[in-house]
């Protein structure tokens, strides 16, 4: 009987069906590591999921690699057991408390080899597919008559929350595509939420509040950059618009900085991404501290792979949730993983292998 974890590291790339326009640029590709834990003849899975520009702990190809083999050959030394190490995690690899994306793959890895049940990572309504999660549509930017598109497709499939990427494209064009969708669709309707990845500049953002609330705007994901914390709290102060914080999380890495960052800011929700803040023990934790604070959260995933976004909603199936999460990615690639994970309309399913169809596919 073997007394000590082995781990196989591999590297992927998954490229999308479409340009996906951010305001933060078009991604194209996308790139991620998957670990494989082995531990006395069973075998867990977990996905180390990058966002160049905005995963903190990550440089380069290259040196992010080398960490993650470090990692791994610390955890293959101690001979401790995967509930063990899970346990010590930060003990035994404190870096990882720096590290969002690697220490949410380890973290994967480990509760998947840790669950008795096959196909179950978090044990659950959600994950035994007697319950579904539902999720906004999420409108990419792109032109006008593109992004049309997106909202007509996905109003024909039945959702009423869309999330709409803006502070990319000419103000103009998105406040004519807003206001066109929502002339259509009253409040009572169809829900709309924005995220602007922090592209909006200061002189421009109170205007562009305003317009907003005339919209009936459910929130806005971070409208300006983490940097602007003053303003920040201005806007959630003012609440023409409810603030959702996002990339002003990233760098709160202890629960000491979290809770601070919610005092100061006071935002009206936040966006919560396992592989950006800190893991499923690090989200946990943002969730403690912002219901003690009366702030609403919402998980999404962070254009993970069909494994991470697999462990990523039975995670949020640990919850009861009240609001529409950001988990529908699952077909944003050409060639992706197989899933037990289904979607149908704004409604997203896990199936167990003995009641579901495997590799379901995403719209």
């Amino acid at each position: 009987m073997d007394d000590a974890c082995k781990i196989i590291l591999s590297k992927h790339l998954l490229d999308f069906n479409f340009p996906a326009g951010t305001s933060r640029g078009v991604l194209r590709q996308k790139k991620l590591w998957i670990l494989e834990l082995t531990y006395q003849g069973k075998t867990g899975k977990g996905e180390c999921s990058v966002i160049e520009g905005l995963t903190p702990e990550f440089l380069d190809d290259s040196s992010y690699e080398k960490r993650l083999l470090e990692h791994i050959t610390v955890l293959e030394k101690c001979t401790l057991s995967p509930k063990e190490i899970l346990q010590d995690l930060l003990q035994i690899l404190p870096e990882l408390l720096y590290q969002p994306s690697m220490r949410c793959g380890l973290e994967m890895a480990l509760f998947d080899w840790l669950s008795p049940i096959p196909e179950v990572i978090f044990d659950n309504a959600f994950a035994r597919g007697k319950q579904a999660i539902s999720i906004n549509g999420l409108i990419w930017m792109g032109d006008h008559p593109w992004m049309q598109q997106q909202v007509e497709r996905k109003i024909a499939e039945g959702y009423r929350i869309l999330k709409f990427k803006i502070a990319a494209l000419p103000w103009e064009e998105e406040w004519n595509l807003l206001k066109a969708v929502r002339d259509r669709f009253p409040a009572d309707q169809l829900t709309l939420r924005v995220d602007a990845n922090g592209g909006f500049q200061e002189p421009e953002v109170f205007e562009r509040f305003m317009q907003l609330q005339s919209l009936d705007v459910h929130s806005i994901e971070q409208p300006v950059a983490p940097k602007h914390r003053a303003l920040l709290k201005d806007l959630s102060e003012q609440n023409r618009v409810p603030v959702a914080l996002d990339e002003s999380l990233i760098d709160c890495y202890t629960s000491e900085q979290q809770q601070q960052i919610l005092e100061e800011i006071k935002p009206q929700f936040i966006i919560l991404k396992p592989s950006l803040h800190g893991g499923f023990s690090g989200v946990s934790t943002w969730i403690q501290l912002a219901e003690e604070q009366g702030i609403g959260w919402w998980i999404t995933s962070a254009l993970e792979s069909n494994i991470g976004l697999n462990a990523i909603a039975q995670f949020a199936g640990n919850y009861p949730l009240t609001l529409a999460q950001g988990l529908g990615t699952g077909g944003l690639f050409v060639d992706n993983f197989p899933t037990l994970l289904e979607l149908k309309g704004p409604s997203l399913f896990h199936h167990l292998p003995e009641i579901g169809a495997m590799d379901s596919q995403f719209e």
